[in-house]
């Protein structure tokens, strides 16, 4: 009892009419067969339109900080220019003092209880005006 199973490499089609030269039915390997890759290029299917939409986002968030920055900035510059000699004064070292003396690039400061110690100090440098003195 030798019984030898012979498969074909191409498994025969079904003539659709009977009639040669008529279209053909797809064997069932031919229907789950998966859908030949598309050739897209660098990005494939990821497509440049999502590249496109992250830099819009990407852009719009630096233009907000950047204005944000802007204006924070102008903020102070123009708290530094308003400034007069006898206002009280915050620098960016935490000391706070009174401005005697106003110059091109500086103020002259005066800090501590008694009043004694006057220090110039470059305009950028002072911060902010508090609203209240400290004792």
């Amino acid at each position: 009892m030798n019984t030898d199973i012979i498969l074909a490499a191409n498994p025969p089609t079904t003539i659709i009419g009977g009639q040669p030269g008529a279209t053909t039915a797809t064997t069932t390997t031919e229907a789950n067969a998966p859908a030949p890759a598309q050739d897209g290029g660098f990005l494939g299917a990821f497509g440049w339109n999502w590249i496109l939409i992250y830099i819009v986002i990407f852009g719009g968030y630096i233009w907000f900080m950047m204005r944000n920055n802007r204006k924070k900035q102008q903020k102070v510059e123009e708290m530094r220019q308003g400034l007069q000699v006898g206002d009280d004064v915050c620098t960016t070292g935490g000391l706070i003092g009174k401005i005697v003396d106003i110059d091109d690039t500086t103020f002259v400061i005066e800090f501590g209880t008694n009043k004694g110690v006057r220090i110039p100090v470059i305009k950028s440098e002072v911060v902010a005006a508090p609203s209240t003195t400290q004792p």
